[in-house]
């Protein structure tokens, strides 16, 4: 399962690393997070339930704002993380 970093739009990156279970989420999106200009968004797709505290918690911890946590459908929720 390759995990894809992906410009969506300006300043607007998806990270999705579906079918992958802690500590994975977390260690992809501070890679990530590296990645992106201060500034820019990054959204995570996941399908890991215990990702919607880690990756929130661990973004703040890197000085990010998360902007939104929703879920997209029975399996799949999306963070919005602004660097």
């Amino acid at each position: 399962m390759p995990v894809s970093l992906a410009k969506s739009s300006e300043g607007i990156y998806e990270l999705n690393v579906q079918g992958y279970t802690c500590p994975y989420p977390v260690l992809f999106t501070v890679r990530a997070l590296e990645q992106i200009a201060p500034g820019e968004i990054l959204e995570v797709v996941f399908d890991n339930p215990p990702s919607c505290e880690t990756i929130p918690a661990t973004a703040e911890k890197h000085g990010c704002k998360v902007l939104e946590i929703s879920k997209i459908n029975d399996k799949l929720w999306r963070i919005r993380i602004r660097k």
